[in-house]
């Protein structure tokens, strides 16, 4: 079986801590420590693999926490298509507040690549993508690499006639969509960045999101965590939304686990209303627990059959 294939470039090893109460600037002590592989690409392959599709994920990995990150994802089931670099992987902390109910992210930078290394990262993704069932384009692009890095890709991936899907936002998305991406996928703040304003009228996010379907976009899902997301596909603009009690633990990977099951759910057969629907169950169920895509199948199979698409 054909596994997907999940580019990114900046994977992460994620800390995080429970603590019973944080203080900024006085002493905490943590309940809790877990270690978990993240980041954009391994998020989303590890949510497809967690639904039962293969899918390996790509990125720069190095150092000692790139060991520890490569053995979670072997743990994981996650296909190993990262690129060995001289630096260490970056190592992300998440401080939950228990009592409060707050999560604070810690994001460490990415430690920069040499251009040998990039274009070793570059051919070894181009061969990989044509042996895919589908390639998922995902994640900021860090400083080193320019805003057309992804283009390459996504030409490829056209030519081959393989589908694709953009999760980015910004340059990086707006120069990559005249290939015809199945899917633009964005955070509601993701969505801000790329036109420059914050979005907090319907009226706004449709303009927007009908924008990005005139310059390529076959279709565009824009999720916003625990809120409401909202699909441009050709058939119209609907806000997708559940009626389920849903209950905030982390919030860490709630985007890459909805397109990992807009993915799953598309290669399942589904359509794309009922696929946007299972994205996002699949988004809400992840915000349930501890640690990114280690979602409950059972609970994504209850908020999809409540999610409705609302005009």
């Amino acid at each position: 079986m054909k596994t997907v294939f999940c580019l990114g470039l900046t994977p992460a090893l994620q800390r995080t801590l429970l603590l019973n109460r944080f203080i900024v600037g006085d002493e905490n002590r943590t309940r809790q420590v877990v270690e978990s592989a993240s980041g954009d690409s391994i998020d989303t392959a590890r949510a497809l693999t967690t639904l039962g599709t293969p899918a390996e994920a790509a990125g720069f990995n190095g150092g000692d926490s790139g060991k520890k990150l490569a053995a979670l994802i072997k743990v994981y089931g996650v296909g190993n298509a990262l690129t060995q670099m001289s630096a260490s992987t970056r190592v992300c902390t998440t401080v939950i507040d228990t009592s409060t109910k707050s999560v604070t992210q810690v994001i460490e930078e990415p430690a920069s690549v040499d251009l040998s290394t990039v274009k070793k990262m570059s051919a070894d993704a181009s061969k990989r993508l044509l042996k895919a069932s589908m390639l998922v384009i995902c994640g900021t692009l860090p400083s080193y690499v320019n805003d057309r890095f992804y283009v390459k890709f996504a030409q490829e991936a056209e030519e081959a006639g393989i589908p694709f899907l953009l999760d980015t936002h910004s340059s990086a998305l707006l120069h990559t969509l005249p290939f015809h991406p199945l899917l633009a996928k964005m955070s509601l703040y993701g969505l801000g960045v790329t036109f420059g304003h914050k979005m907090t009228e319907e009226k706004d996010i449709e303009a927007a999101m009908r924008d990005l379907q005139s310059r390529g976009a076959a279709n565009v899902l824009v999720t916003d965590r625990l809120n409401p997301g909202y699909l441009l596909c050709p058939d119209g603009f609907v806000k997708l939304r559940t009626s389920k009690q849903l209950t905030s633990v982390n919030p860490i990977g709630c985007g890459s686990c909805a397109t990992g099951g807009f993915v799953h759910a598309v290669l399942a057969g589904k359509g794309v209303l009922d696929a946007a629907r299972f994205a996002m169950a699949c988004g809400w169920a992840n915000a349930e627990t501890l640690l990114p895509a280690d979602f409950s199948i059972r609970r994504v199979n209850v908020l999809f059959k409540d999610t409705k698409a609302c005009t």
